[in-house]
């Protein structure tokens, strides 16, 4: 079977297409990205097909500043070095003005985050300086909807370091494309690890130190405008503390997370992590809810 993240994917729209690319210099401030996520949120249903579009970062600094803020927030320790989910936040501007271009075909709220998949080639360093590239992938078949691939390439002077595959779905869209295979770990396996008690203000914590400022993070008011209770913890805080509770106290030489989100986890709340070793650089695990019943996050680290 051909792996559904590859772009040469015959189910992929952009097969065969070459891309235009797009250098983004400078990037727009949150304010104005969520301005154009809202603007486009009456966009009506288009034909299925993703824009041929890169786009770029030639310069991103790993800031010091803003990378301690991020570690504090997921849990890592200064022994972890750049840890390896950090980049995700040097692209995800890019990723928000892909979502939001006029020829995407969905509004971007409201898109569900389906998978998310990272690899550490090289370890990174504070004050690297990067070239950062996004562009759209495969098209997938989701029995909820029409699920798509956001590819994010990192180098550093020229070699490539990091990168990684987000996939989104839009509920309620006749399907197309490869079908999404699931993450398969070995459940049965897994033993209690942690529990973490989550605080009601952890989605704007997060929002600060990610840029992430979607709506259904911040507030139960803003959260109950896109049908939740209350405010949802960020998937992806999800997935980089998890990946902070087991990966060692040492700089990684290069990693790989790969990680399917499963229920909203509501804020404020009590979870756990389980967790188990197949080998000596592979964690499984799941954060599921505090009686240990309902999964959050399912996934897989593995390193060196």
């Amino acid at each position: 079977m051909r792996d559904p993240f590859d772009l040469d994917n015959p189910h992929s729209t952009l097969a065969g297409v070459r891309p235009k690319t797009v250098v983004v210099d400078p990037l727009p401030t949150p304010s104005k990205l969520y301005a154009r996520a809202l603007s486009g949120v009456f966009k009506r249903n288009r034909p299925t097909r993703l824009p041929p579009l890169r786009l770029v970062r030639q310069a991103a600094l790993i800031d010091p500043g803003d990378l301690g803020h991020y570690m504090r927030v997921c849990g890592f320790i200064p022994e972890h070095g750049v840890p390896l989910t950090y980049p995700h936040l040097l692209a995800f501007p890019l990723h928000l003005l892909m979502l939001t271009d006029p020829a995407f075909p969905w509004p971007a709220l409201g898109l569900v985050h389906l998978a998310n998949r990272v690899r550490l080639r090289q370890p990174l360093y504070m004050r690297d300086v990067l070239r950062i590239e996004v562009e759209f992938g495969a098209l997938l078949r989701h029995d909820k909807g029409q699920a798509f691939v956001l590819h994010t390439r990192i180098y550093r002077r020229g070699e490539a370091v990091w990168d990684g595959d987000s996939v989104y779905m839009k509920r309620g869209i006749a399907a197309s494309g490869a079908v999404l295979a699931p993450l398969e770990i070995e459940r049965h396996a897994l033993q209690r690890a942690a529990r973490w008690q989550l605080p009601a203000q952890l989605g704007r914590d997060y929002a600060k130190a990610s840029g992430d400022y979607n709506p259904i993070h911040l507030h139960p008011l803003t959260a109950r405008a896109f049908g939740f209770p209350r405010a949802i913890a960020h998937g992806m805080w999800t997935f980089a503390r998890a990946a902070s509770a087991l990966q060692p106290p040492k700089v990684l030489l290069n990693a790989e997370f790969s990680a399917e989100f499963k229920l909203p986890m509501l804020l404020p709340s009590d979870v756990s992590l389980w967790s188990s070793s197949p080998g000596t650089t592979l964690r499984e695990l799941e954060v599921r809810d505090a009686a240990g019943d309902k999964p959050h996050l399912r996934g897989r680290l593995q390193w060196t």
